[in-house]
Parts: structure tokens; C-alpha cells; sequence
């Protein structure tokens, strides 16, 4: 197994674990609602979202870097893997939200932006860096770690029940 799948499951398994803690930091209330932090003044984002967002760039640039002959590219891939299977496991996993909410209407922070074929746009925005990043690099590689993300989020979505159950039952 090459250096970029090894590190594209750890980057999805450090997504999802991250989703699952916010998870149990948030509960039912997204965004932060319900947490004793402020709004940043940069858009929508509170200042514990800027922390958070500052110490995951900071730790997937780091350990990308690690990786042998490893560029700019490759770490800009894989903080937007991160971002977006990070965001779309939050709504998945979480009981209060789910797939079947996964819509404009059950998520007001994200409603105040386009949805295409029931994904906020800045699904698609990240999506589309990605895919500008596989044309600019022509790396197979990375191509491969993009088809591992895929595998690994449709395996999150059919655990996601189960885990909504052990969730409900714990809490």
C-alpha cells in the first residue's frame, strides 16, 4: 500500500473521529449554538470554529509534509478531504440530523447558500478544487486516495444507523 492511501485512511479516520467528537460537544444544537463562544466577525464562523479550523490545517499540513515528495497540491487535497468529509460525517452520523436531513431546510447555517442535488455549494466548490488538483498534478495517486475517501464515507453511511442507535442508548 502506497504512502498516500495509508495517509488518505488517516485522514478520513481523523475526519470522522473529529465529526464524533463534535458530535459530543454539540449535540442536536450545530454550529456551535449552545457553546460559550462568540462570533468571529469572519463570516458566520465562531471563534471556536477558527481554532478548530486553524489546528486541523496545522495538523494535516504537517503530517502531509511528512510524506515523501509531497508538494503543495498534495497538502491542499487532502485539508479539503478533510473539510469535506469532516462536515458531510457530522450530519450523517449525528441522530438529531442524519442523511434524510441532510437538507437547505434542517441546516440553517447552511441554508443562507445554493444547494445542487441536496449538497450545500460548498460541497461542490471543494469537489471541484479536487478535481482541479488531480488534472494539475495528473498524480494516479491521488486519484487512488480520492476513490478511498469515496469507499470510506459510503462505509460511514451504512454504519451511520447503527451508530445513531448506540448514540441514542448512551446519551
Amino acid at each position: 500500500m502506497n504512502n498516500l492511501i495509508i495517509h488518505t485512511i488517516f485522514i478520513v479516520i481523523f475526519a470522522v473521529l473529529y465529526s464524533i467528537l463534535e458530535i459530543e460537544i454539540e449535540g442536536k444544537s450545530g454550529w456551535a449554538e449552545n457553546l460559550p463562544t462568540q462570533y468571529s466577525g469572519i463570516g458566520r464562523l465562531k471563534y471556536y470554529h477558527v481554532i478548530m479550523n486553524i489546528i486541523i490545517i496545522l495538523v494535516i499540513t504537517y503530517s502531509t509534509l511528512l510524506i515523501k515528495d509531497t508538494n503543495l497540491w498534495i497538502v491542499l487535497f487532502y485539508i479539503i478531504i478533510y473539510f469535506l468529509v469532516e462536515d458531510f460525517s457530522w450530519f450523517v452520523l449525528n441522530p438529531y440530523y442524519t442523511l434524510d436531513k441532510y437538507s437547505r431546510e434542517n441546516i440553517w447555517w447552511h441554508s443562507d447558500q445554493e444547494w445542487i442535488l441536496k449538497n450545500p455549494m460548498h460541497n461542490w466548490i471543494g469537489i471541484v478544487f479536487l478535481l482541479l488538483i488531480l488534472i494539475i498534478t495528473q498524480d494516479i495517486k491521488l486519484l487512488n486516495s480520492l476513490i478511498v475517501t469515496i469507499i470510506m464515507v459510503l462505509i460511514v453511511i451504512l454504519i451511520s444507523e447503527e451508530y445513531h442507535r448506540w448514540y441514542i442508548k448512551r446519551h
